[in-house]
C-alpha cells in the first residue's frame, strides 16, 4: 500500500520539450503551476496529474561473505 506522503501531483505538456519532473506535493499547487505555465505557453495545455499507485519488484539480495576489516584467512 502506498503511504500517504508519498502521493504527489506532476504537471504535463503533451508538446512539452521535457517530461515532467518536479513532484508537487499537494494539488493546488500544482494546479497553480499548470496555470503559471499556461499562461506562459497560451496555446499549449497542461495537465494537472495525480499519481494514485506505484508498482515495483524488490527482490535483490546482497550477502557479504567478507568484511574488509576481516583477516582472509
Amino acid at each position: 500500500m502506498m503511504e500517504r506522503d508519498e502521493i504527489f501531483w506532476l504537471v504535463w505538456c503533451p508538446t512539452g520539450s521535457a517530461p515532467p519532473s518536479y513532484r508537487h506535493t499537494s494539488e493546488a499547487g500544482a494546479i497553480a503551476e499548470a496555470e503559471r505555465l499556461a499562461r506562459a505557453a497560451r496555446n499549449a495545455k497542461f495537465y494537472v496529474l495525480k499519481a494514485t499507485d506505484l508498482r515495483y519488484i524488490d527482490d535483490m539480495k546482497r550477502v557479504v561473505l567478507w568484511h574488509p576489516d576481516e583477516p582472509i584467512f
